[in-house]
């Protein structure tokens, strides 16, 4: 949701038949908008809620795009009036068998794999600088609000609430920029007679988190 300044990609009639669920509406139904923009999000001409479209490899993808398939959509709600905001494509693990193309889970966990040589080997001071940026970027108020609109929208939250959430997953993304200490190993010398014993923390691989609903901003921080 950070990367507000980007453009939501338009789609015409065709691909919103080939490959969105959800009911179409009249053309006469004002498409549903918000007060920022939202580059994850995908209008069709003929449907007045928007899809949100999966964050792979760098960039937000569209079905069409990326050629993936879905097997239905998931209302997104905004508890304080149960007025849909958005659909969420379901996305499948499999596709069917006559498909060659991966489905967009499969494509997901690719992409992350095709990271992790390069990531897993980038040096801890370029990894601080990294996360010391992004915390630098949260302390701006303009960034928190808008992070705070979206958990007031999709969570029902008082925006003193959600921006309480914003500032401890800030307070997670600080935390982390110490990360050269928690990156320490172990070492022991003669464990026993003629043997040391020496331990190193490194990067498992590819990895899922689901964060609950409750605290969005905090517990997402978490999981990256």
């Amino acid at each position: 949701m950070l990367a507000t300044r980007l453009r939501s990609i338009r789609s015409n009639l065709v691909t919103a038949a080939a490959f969105s669920t959800q009911p179409i509406d009249s053309n006469d139904s004002p498409p549903q908008r918000f007060k920022y923009d939202a580059p994850w999000l995908h209008y069709y001409t003929n449907h007045k809620h928007p899809d949100v479209m999966n964050f792979i490899n760098g960039s937000f993808q569209h079905p069409n795009d990326a050629n993936m398939k879905f097997s239905d959509n998931i209302e997104c709600s905004d508890p304080s009036t149960n007025k849909v905001l958005s659909y969420i494509p379901e996305s499948s693990s499999k596709q069917d068998d006559a498909s060659t193309t991966p489905s967009s889970l499969e494509q997901a966990i690719s992409a992350a794999k095709g990271a992790y040589p390069s990531w897993s080997s980038t040096p801890v001071q370029t990894r601080q600088r990294l996360l010391l940026e992004y915390a630098h970027f949260l302390h701006k108020k303009e960034v928190r609000e808008e992070i705070a609109y979206w958990i007031t929208l999709e969570n029902g939250k008082t925006m003193g609430d959600a921006m309480g959430d914003v500032w401890r997953g800030l307070e997670v993304v600080e935390a982390a920029t110490r990360v050269g200490n928690d990156m320490m190993g172990d070492s022991l010398q003669n464990l026993s007679s003629g043997l040391d014993t020496i331990s190193y923390r490194v990067p498992l691989g590819v990895c899922a988190g689901i964060a609950p609903f409750n605290f969005p901003g905090e517990l997402t921080e978490r999981k990256h």
